[in-house]
């Protein structure tokens, strides 16, 4: 088996290296995206920085959402791919790309994440009431006032007009962030954090805080990092990073496609107010008990799985 220059290197050095390459792909995707957005938006690179700077969505959104999907490449897809060539020089098998999925496991996955939706938007709903000391409330204030920008450039991502408009979202908010994602901190991350602690919970746990400290939003700090638990497990039980990647594509793609369907007034319960009516306790409780089964199905699906690919 072939390896790459940094196959022997100490796991902090592997974290060096993959914090390296996202720096260093996230500038150049972000200068490839101010030039080519020059020829194709007629808008100068002081104009662009301008608009990100500044927030200006309205006129912009095309041009936004163009240097969002080149964020999600450089920062997440990329590094992850040239990591696993640098660490094994075989991408696929080091990130674990080339195992196939079993129909039961595709079932599983995709029920679990439906059944999750009520706990994950309990645990959102009590991270919203937490609030920091009162000599931190202007730092508070900020922080919501982030979270209000992200929701309203979110909302004008997930204001289609027509099917294709919901297609490229669902390719920009739901596809591109679950590979990239994935194979980041579950492919990448979490197979360095086990090597380095010796403790497969541990690196769970580790990369799932990570991944939660990525996305910069303390309002939803709790139940992403729970998530990117979950979605560490599956990568954990199964061996196959394209679980954990349906997982969180599936999560996603639900997300994108209620919101364009309540921003259109085809629904009227806001999707993060599932599981909020009508005795919450008590549907909330099915939620999780039914996800702990889900795992547990999936966990010895995924295992039996796992050994036949491996034999």
């Amino acid at each position: 088996m072939a390896y790459g220059i940094f196959h022997n290197a100490r796991p902090f050095t592997k974290i060096l290296l993959v914090l390296f390459l996202m720096v260093t792909f996230y500038l150049i995707f972000f200068g490839i995206g101010i030039l080519l957005a020059w020829p194709f938006f007629k808008i100068p690179p002081s104009g662009i920085i301008a608009i990100i700077e500044n927030r200006d969505i309205e006129g912009n959104i095309e041009l936004l959402k163009f240097l969002q999907v080149l964020y999600s490449i450089g920062l997440f897809l990329v590094p992850a791919l040239l990591a696993g060539f640098l660490i094994r020089k075989n991408t696929w098998d080091y990130l674990k790309i080339n195992r196939s999925m079993k129909i039961s496991l595709f079932i599983l996955v995709v029920l679990l994440m439906f059944v999750s939706i009520p706990w994950i938007n309990y645990l959102g709903f009590l991270n919203e009431k937490l609030s920091l000391p009162e000599r931190w409330s202007e730092w508070m204030e900020k922080i919501r006032q982030n979270a209000e920008n992200s929701w309203e450039l979110m909302k004008s991502y997930l204001a289609a007009e027509n099917i294709w408009g919901l297609l490229f979202n669902l390719f920009m908010v739901a596809l591109i962030p679950a590979v990239g994602e994935e194979f980041l901190f579950r492919g990448t991350l979490q197979r360095i954090f086990s090597e380095w602690f010796r403790n497969d919970h541990l690196a769970v746990w580790a990369a799932a805080i990570l991944f939660s400290l990525m996305h910069y939003q303390f309002l939803g700090f709790i139940p992403r990092i729970l998530l990117g638990a979950l979605f560490g497990y599956l990568f954990l039980w199964t061996g196959n990073i394209w679980i954990p990647v349906l997982a969180h594509f599936v999560n996603n793609a639900v997300a994108v496609v209620y919101y364009h369907l309540f921003l259109q007034g085809s629904l009227r319960t806001d999707p993060e107010q599932i599981g909020m009516q009508d005795n919450p306790i008590l549907f909330i409780i099915g939620s999780v008990t039914l996800t702990a089964f889900g795992l547990m199905a999936i966990r010895q699906v995924g295992k039996i799985s796992a050994d036949t690919q491996s034999g």
